[in-house]
């Protein structure tokens, strides 16, 4: 059974509960500003979502959508729901959500030198398991290696450059 999904707006009952989750699932070198997610939203290219299963919150999801690519930025289960199988929940109502073309996600890539590679190898089996397949693509930051993952086994590296272009334009040195 799909989740039931609202726009993440201030007017949102749990809108602040979504704020400290968002500030506490991600580190600080991985978030974004939360006022530069609210405003790209407004561009319809991304979507802010939160998940309801009834009435209790469960999670949400930041989808950027360009040139044929839903591109999943982040997605959190709520802290006292976690494995329980929200995020497989999640990720399903997605894909039925955005059925039409492939979603994408990068992960922390695996590596034997890094402190939290068993998170990291959990989380690739857990995308995998929803569906998700590795790509040769990967993207260095200072701090971590990303690799993508995709819904499809035809996938275009190049795309994924497009949802980051359209997400730092036009003042993207203003997101970090």
């Amino acid at each position: 059974m799909d989740l039931d999904i609202q726009p993440v707006r201030s007017s949102l009952p749990d809108y602040q509960e979504i704020k400290q989750l968002y500030h506490r699932a991600f580190p600080a070198y991985e978030r974004e500003k939360w006022g530069w997610l609210l405003f790209k939203r407004y561009f319809k290219h991304a979507d802010f979502t939160a998940f309801y299963d009834q009435d209790q919150f469960v999670g949400f999801a930041y989808v950027i959508h360009v040139k044929g690519l839903h591109y999943v930025l982040y997605l959190a289960v709520n802290d006292q729901l976690r494995s329980q199988g929200y995020g497989s929940r999640i990720l399903t109502t997605l894909k039925h959500h955005y059925h039409d073309v492939p979603l994408a996600l990068d992960i922390e890539a695996p590596n034997p030198k890094a402190v939290n590679n068993q998170q990291r190898l959990r989380r690739l089996a857990f995308y995998q398991r929803n569906g998700f397949h590795l790509t040769s693509r990967k993207m260095k930051d200072p701090e971590v290696t990303y690799q993508v993952l995709t819904t499809t086994n035809h996938f275009n590296g190049a795309k994924v450059d497009h949802v980051f272009n359209w997400f730092e334009w036009p003042f993207g040195w203003l997101a970090k």
